[in-house]
């Protein structure tokens, strides 16, 4: 038998959930962030996803002109891929220089940025290709994880 206290806990935190995003989308369904407006947005909030380890945030910001993969990929195949990004990610701080320079041939949708992090004291450049996609944001394209894994 449950006590009073237990019961009006459990009800005040019923009410309380939907505020602190806990409801209104359904169990285990998260709803998507507005769309970045800028490159340096989506590259920033990305990175950000990395450190928090939020996979399937990442996978909502990565993705082609036609949208994120977490709209075609099975969410265990993009939990995996994102994982794998965010470990040679991993990193005790970074920095976003320049605010994108565009890629001769693939038009004024996309961009590139370098993103410069640290690990264990080391300092190295990764470039980033962003693109606009058609519902107006920006995703992350493509990481070069070569330049975090080769030697130096």
């Amino acid at each position: 038998m449950r006590s009073w206290r237990i019961r009006s806990f459990c009800a005040a935190l019923l009410l309380v959930a939907p505020a602190c995003g806990g409801g209104g989308a359904g169990p285990g369904v998260a709803t998507a962030p507005a769309p970045a407006g800028a490159p340096i947005e989506v590259v920033e909030r990305f990175m950000r996803l990395v450190a928090a380890k939020d996979y399937i945030g990442m996978g909502r910001l990565f993705g082609t002109a036609e949208g994120p993969i977490t709209n075609r990929d099975p969410q265990q195949q993009v939990e995996r891929r994102m994982y794998a990004i965010a470990s040679i990610l991993a990193n005790d701080r970074f920095a976003i220089t320049g605010t994108g320079q565009s890629i001769p041939g693939r038009g004024p949708e996309v961009a590139q940025l370098t993103v410069r992090i640290t690990q264990g004291g080391e300092t190295r450049n990764v470039p980033f290709v962003v693109v606009r996609s058609t519902a107006g944001g920006y995703l992350v394209e493509q990481v070069d994880l070569q330049a975090v894994t080769r030697t130096q």
